[in-house]
């Protein structure tokens, strides 16, 4: 199975401009997570799909490969979905497609392997990840997307809300995701619903419209960049040795 990684990444970014290109402990954000992706050695090919000709300078700048997407694309699925018509209009062929959030600066191997090794099964579409977490009162924030699983591993629900209702473990969301190319294909053509909409959750959309989601459990959780003071937490955590740099 050919695997093609798409890093989407846009320089505007209404609570952190230009948070591609931040550094982190010396090194371009962006720059983290393509080595991470190329280091778990699962995709065929890696690329930065962009629309900012900065992004793509410090991307070409450590021997990263770039395409350069419309700045008109709504969301990252979208901007893999052109980034892999590109690439397949130059002759190039993927089974697959991972969408590997920019902002991830130490997404971990494994998840990327993980990923890919669930798209080999011959029934699933869509697949993502999530980690199990301890009752905590961190299931109240909305910035922790919560997902809930039936017994065979697909996803329910995801939402910003507490689920499920009461004591327990509970599962976040990790935000990377993997589709074969065909879903990719069938999903950038859904029309938004009113459940993604309101909890702001492009997956929801998938769900609404009856794709089937199909969701790992990873013992990693990766801190991801949103916000400056995101940024400033990950750099405090580096400097104390409780993350490696």
């Amino acid at each position: 199975m050919n695997i093609l990684a798409v890093i989407p990444a846009r320089h505007a970014s209404s609570r952190f401009p230009g948070k591609p290109l931040a550094l982190v402990a010396g090194v371009p954000m962006i720059q983290r997570v393509y080595i991470r992706v190329q280091d778990a050695q699962a995709c065929q090919k890696v690329v930065v799909a962009t629309d900012d000709e900065r992004i793509a300078e410090a991307v070409r700048l450590f021997g990263g490969e770039v395409v350069m997407t419309s700045d008109k694309c709504p969301n990252g699925t979208v901007r893999c979905h052109e980034a892999a018509e590109q690439l397949e209009a130059k002759g190039e062929e993927f089974q697959a497609v991972l969408n590997i959030q920019g902002d991830e600066p130490f997404v971990h191997p494994e998840q990327i392997e993980q990923l890919a090794d669930m798209l080999r099964n011959p029934e699933a579409a869509v697949v993502t990840l999530a980690k199990s977490m301890p009752a905590d009162p961190e299931i109240e924030s909305p910035h922790r997307v919560k997902v809930v699983r039936n017994m065979s591993g697909r996803a329910l629900m995801f939402s910003r809300s507490p689920l499920p209702h009461g004591d327990g473990p509970w599962l976040q969301h990790v935000g990377l995701y993997g589709f074969t190319r065909t879903a990719l294909e069938a999903l950038v053509q859904l029309s938004p619903t009113p459940l993604e909409q309101r909890e702001k959750l492009e997956q929801l959309r998938w769900l609404d419209h009856g794709w089937r989601i199909d969701v790992g459990t990873t013992p990693h959780l990766t801190p991801s960049v949103d916000t400056p003071d995101d940024l400033a937490a990950i750099e405090a955590l580096i400097d104390a040795g409780k993350l490696g740099a």
